[in-house]
């Protein structure tokens, strides 16, 4: 019974992106950085992990496998990639993925001390871009963004 309804919902997304366009039918995901944590330090690198949830606004699941994003905090680029994904958000429904991102210590030591400093006494404001490369056929990838702040008192 799951594979007919698979296959019903691909036949269906199929049919739908050929008569009207992919972006016509695909409503961008809503994505809030939940957290920002300390992983790793080394004397030159620093490792965060960076939580995020997302809402799911249409119809269908939407499969990701890529994820490309460009992370801002206090109005400066912080991080930004790409990186495989592999992770299902159902239809109207949420899901959350994490990503571990690398820092060069010695490039971005100013910035680094700015964010440990700023997140022990409140909010920062944040500012996402970024796009989710989904397991549909003939589906271009699908936009986000959004800004938000986020306490980080118990993050880091």
């Amino acid at each position: 019974m799951k594979t007919i309804r698979k296959i019903a919902t691909f036949a269906s997304i199929c049919i739908l992106v050929g008569c009207a366009g992919p972006q016509a039918l695909v409503d961008s995901p809503i994505v809030r950085l939940s957290s920002i944590k300390s992983a790793h330090m080394s004397f030159d690198r620093q490792n965060f992990l960076l939580g995020f949830e997302v809402s799911n606004p249409n119809a269908f699941p939407l499969p990701v496998k890529v994820v490309k994003y460009s992370v801002r905090i206090n109005d400066q680029r912080f991080a930004s990639g790409e990186t495989q994904g592999e992770f299902t958000i159902p239809a109207h429904g949420d899901g959350a993925f994490t990503i571990s991102v690398d820092l060069d210590m010695l490039q971005q030591t100013s910035r680094l001390a700015s964010l440990l400093r700023l997140g022990s006494h409140g909010d920062l404001a944040y500012e996402l871009e970024g796009s989710f490369a989904v397991n549909i056929p003939f589906a271009r990838p699908i936009p986000f963004s959004s800004k938000g702040t986020l306490s980080l008192a118990e993050d880091l």
